[in-house]
This record gives C-alpha cells, sequence and structure tokens, in this order.
C-alpha cells in the first residue's frame, strides 16, 4: 500500500507494542516478497470530521504476518507460565498455612506435603494424630497408608507397620497374628517358624508352645550337648543330653534323716529348708532318688526296656544322658510308706507343689504337659533352680522346657 500518515502509524503502533523491529515490520521488495498483513484487533475512534477520521485516535491496533504471531505467542506462553507459577505457589503458602493452624509441626508439614493428594487430605480438616505417627516411622510406605490406619491399635505401631510392610498381617489372619505377637513367650529368632505352623494349630498358644519347646520335631532329633555353662540353669531333656563323664565337683552325702544318695551342696543345703518346714506342716518329706550317674540311668533304663515298650520307656524313664538325676539338681521325693505312684494323692504333694519354689525348687513334670515334656505327670520329682528362677517359672505357670528357651538361652 502507499505510505501514508496512517501506514506509518500502524507500523509504530507494530513495532511499539509488540516489540518488533522496524525490518519485521516493513514489507520487502521483490520477486515472491509478501506484503504485511494487517490485522486491527479493536481500536475506538474519537468523532470528528469526516476529513481528520484517518488520524483519529489509536488505543490499540496489533498488525503483524503469520511469522511475527509465533514471536508474540512465545511471549505470551512465558507470561502465561510464570501465572500458573505464582498461583501453584499461592496454593502452596495456603495449603501450609492452613496444616499450621492445625497445629502441624513445620517437619510433619513438610513430610505431609510429600504424599499424595489422597493422602494429604487426611490431615487437612482436623489435626489427625493417628496418621501422624505413622507417617513419621522410618519405614512408613505411603502405599500402606489404609492398611496402617485399618489395623491401628491391635499391635505396637513399630510393630505394625513391619508386618504390613511385609504382607505378614492380612484381615484373614489378624487374630492368630496378634495372639502370636503380642505373646510374652514370643521369640523374635523363632518368627519364621512359627509363621510356618500359625494355621497348623487351632490354638494359637499351643503352636507357640511346641515351637519353643522344639516339640514340632520328633522326639531325640537334632540332638544338641546341655550348656553347662549356664550353671544352675542348665536344660536337660529329649533334646539336650549331657556327656557319660559328666559328673558335679560339689556332690554331698545326703544325710540319714533327709534320705539316701548324693546331691550338690547347694541344692542339698536348699531341700532341708524346704523339708524342715514341710515337716513342720505334717509332711514328713524324704529323698527317694537324686543323682544318678550315666552308667547307672543307662541300666535303670535297660532295665525298664526289658519288660515294657520303648515307646512307654520313654514316657517315663530318661535315657543315658538325658536324665535330671544326671546334674545333681533333681530329686524324688515320697513320704514314708507311700510309693511314687501314689504320692500324687496325698496333701502332701499338693503341698510340695505350691511351695517349692520359695526354696528354689520347681516340680519338673506337671500335669497335662507331656505333649511338651514327653513326660508323664511326675508330681514328686523336683528341680532346683533357685529362689527367683523358680518363682518366675511357678508365676508364667509354664515347663522350665519353655521358659529355658524364652528367658535363658
Amino acid at each position: 500500500p502507499p505510505r501514508s500518515e496512517d501506514y506509518e502509524n500502524k507500523l509504530y503502533y507494530l513495532e511499539y507494542f509488540c516489540g518488533l523491529s522496524h525490518e519485521q515490520c516493513t514489507p520487502q521488495k521483490g520477486y515472491g516478497a509478501r506484503p504485511i498483513r494487517l490485522i486491527p484487533i479493536f481500536w475506538t475512534t474519537t468523532q470528528r470530521n469526516e476529513e481528520n477520521d484517518k488520524k483519529s485516535d489509536r488505543h490499540y491496533d496489533d498488525l503483524t504476518d503469520a511469522g511475527d504471531i509465533r514471536i508474540v505467542a512465545g511471549h505470551m506462553r512465558k507470561i502465561m507460565l510464570l501465572v500458573i507459577l505464582l498461583l501453584l505457589s499461592a496454593c502452596q503458602k495456603s495449603e501450609e498455612d492452613q496444616l499450621a493452624e492445625l497445629g502441624y509441626l513445620q517437619e510433619d508439614i513438610v513430610l505431609i506435603q510429600g504424599l499424595s493428594e489422597e493422602n494429604k487430605g487426611l490431615f487437612l480438616s482436623e489435626m489427625n494424630e493417628s496418621a501422624l505417627s505413622y507417617l513419621r516411622l522410618d519405614s512408613f510406605k505411603e502405599e500402606n497408608m489404609k492398611e496402617y490406619l485399618s489395623f491401628d491399635g491391635i499391635l505396637e505401631k513399630e510393630l505394625l507397620v513391619d508386618l504390613i510392610n511385609r504382607g505378614i498381617l492380612t484381615e484373614q489372619n489378624k487374630d492368630k497374628i496378634v495372639s502370636l505377637y503380642s505373646s510374652p513367650f514370643f521369640i523374635k529368632e523363632k518368627e519364621e517358624t512359627y509363621l510356618k505352623f500359625l494355621n497348623a494349630y487351632a490354638d494359637t498358644r499351643e503352636m507357640i508352645e511346641i515351637v519353643n519347646t522344639l516339640r514340632y520335631k520328633e522326639l531325640f532329633t537334632d540332638i544338641v550337648p546341655t550348656d553347662i555353662s549356664k550353671g544352675d540353669l542348665i536344660l536337660v531333656n529329649k533334646y539336650h543330653i549331657l556327656s557319660s563323664d559328666y559328673e558335679p565337683e560339689d556332690l554331698v552325702q545326703i544325710e540319714a534323716d533327709y534320705g539316701s544318695g548324693r546331691l550338690r551342696e547347694k541344692v542339698y543345703e536348699a531341700y532341708k529348708s524346704l523339708c524342715d518346714k514341710a515337716r513342720e506342716e505334717g509332711y514328713p518329706l524324704r529323698v527317694v532318688s537324686s543323682y544318678r550317674s550315666y552308667a547307672y540311668q543307662e541300666g535303670l533304663y535297660n532295665k525298664y526296656l526289658g519288660r515294657d515298650s520303648k515307646e512307654n520307656v520313654d514316657t517315663y524313664s530318661a535315657r543315658p544322658g538325658h536324665s535330671e538325676h544326671q546334674t545333681g539338681m533333681a530329686i524324688d521325693v515320697s513320704l514314708p510308706g507311700v510309693s511314687l505312684d501314689d504320692f500324687g494323692k496325698t496333701e502332701a504333694a499338693r503341698w510340695l507343689n505350691e511351695h517349692c519354689m520359695e526354696y528354689g525348687f520347681i516340680v519338673r513334670y506337671p500335669k497335662d504337659k507331656i505333649g511338651i515334656t514327653g513326660y508323664i505327670e511326675e508330681p514328686w520329682h523336683i528341680r532346683y533352680l533357685g529362689v527367683d528362677i523358680a518363682k518366675d517359672v511357678y508365676a508364667k505357670g509354664i515347663t522350665y522346657d519353655e521358659y529355658y528357651a524364652c528367658y535363658i538361652e
């Protein structure tokens, strides 16, 4: 078009408002050159006479070609991105303020803001102490948040998180898992075995007892030497064996007034105190059997085999090396003229069971525990452990086999 004053004004506006160079705004000459396309965006016109219309003020008049539009669009994209970032920043600040007003600490707010929108919503309406306690744990996994809250309160939180993270705790086994992990007789080192037999027993406590005492194994298998370093607390049973040459060094002879045989000195002194008290109560207890050597026990066991099956003999007589009598800390007691088989029917047996722990003894093979000890009830057989341990075993109501596994071994 001819270069009129109006045309020059349009170029001026294009340069000034759009930031384009004069060359970009000026049509090029020559073959194939495109004349600039003038695109009016909007304008206002002050009413004047016709001859001054072309000189009317224009507030905005954006004129460009297709290439120049891309430049303008680039600037607009940057502006819009800046606006979006400002809006996001404003939203985050608002969310942070909201959390602070609810009473969350700054370090907790940082943790919360790192969550997904779904889990973040757990904290935005009110102070959620329960969910927050899980979020603070090092072992927390966000994908398990629903399960944490679903099982909240049934176990200590760190344990619960660990069990859920490892896929151990489910809705189906919840009751058994709670019973297992809240048991005072749970042994961490046996966890894998507990879980293996978890559904094999209706009673979880029974399963724990069987695992702790190794009774899931066949008797007299995986036998290990008795750890004699445990002193008064050594364990001798169908899985722990004494060597054939083991003999306590401090054996003393039992006075005729208290019975016959030999015992370790400290055990004998404790027994005399027990026996004296029993006599005061009207129960003249006497030692029927005390220390037995490996060889003596071997002969006794073989004698029983000569008249009974091995399966039966193993329920009432120990194999050589597996007898507590070899420790010098086990005693069979009874009353004058009363056989061992009949002793359990006497008041003396009841008194012994209720008071022997006061002198450091326990009744080693209690009623209904043949499935654990492997022996029938022997109310006459007492074992020395020392007063504190004996009282604790009695108070817990468990066999020494299990007590040893839980607290000594």
